[in-house]
């Protein structure tokens, strides 16, 4: 996911700064605006005012980007693969053109964890006496700063937890959690009913009990009279 915001500035005027967003294990290039290397005469790149590359090659070898930096020798532009939540930050290019500075361009990257199906818990609570089950849900997820949001039919609720009350003659209701940062997002669901054998014992199990018993008692006196 590439977003791309340019924040300020003019190309042919003065200095430019952009906003990319990436996922962890994407690929980013960084546009140096050059659209060849004639004429260049100074040209470098810079992470956080840590210069990583000039237009004579490397300037810092055992830095984090080792064996995931590339440059496009035709226009200097700057790709980084595989991309860490480290690899956030100020990437700045800086060059001339017959002596003559140009605009520094400046990309800041944010590079933010997958976001993954979220995982549920349930618990489920009955009374008799109301005829009802209470329905306890949980919604988690190991990735930090996102939204949590509830859907159960046309209900709309927000957070990680939700308790929702269902009765026998609602069916089955099915409860939904989704979780999302300002670029992706990920849904489970799980469904719950509310029977009504919760509620009521089963036909013919009572009195079959009791004829048992009697019986027993039954063959107890007669085993005294013997």
């Amino acid at each position: 996911v590439l977003v791309l915001t340019r924040l300020r500035g003019n190309v042919e005027a003065s200095n430019e700064e952009f906003l990319i967003q990436k996922t962890v294990g994407e690929t980013v290039e960084f546009k140096s605006g050059l659209l060849s290397t004639e004429g260049v005469t100074s040209a470098e790149w810079k992470y956080g005012g840590i210069k990583l590359i000039s237009i004579n090659g490397p300037v810092k070898e055992n830095h984090q980007f080792k064996g995931r930096m590339q440059i496009n020798p035709q226009n200097f532009s700057l790709t980084v693969r595989n991309l860490t939540p480290q690899d956030s930050g100020d990437y700045s290019f800086v060059s001339e053109v017959n002596d003559v500075q140009r605009p520094v361009v400046t990309f800041t990257l944010r590079v933010h964890e997958p976001i993954k199906k979220p995982l549920l818990s349930i618990n489920v609570t009955r009374d008799a006496l109301n005829r009802s089950c209470t329905v306890f849900l949980e919604c988690s997820t190991s990735v930090h700063d996102v939204s949590y949001s509830w859907t159960v039919g046309s209900q709309k609720k927000s957070g990680s937890k939700l308790q929702h009350v269902i009765r026998p003659q609602d069916g089955e209701i099915r409860f939904t959690c989704t979780i999302s940062d300002q670029f992706t997002e990920e849904s489970s669901s799980i469904s719950q009913t509310c029977s009504n054998d919760t509620f009521t014992d089963k036909p013919g199990m009572l009195p079959k009990l009791f004829f048992l018993f009697f019986d027993l008692l039954l063959q107890l006196e007669s085993s005294q009279q013997i």
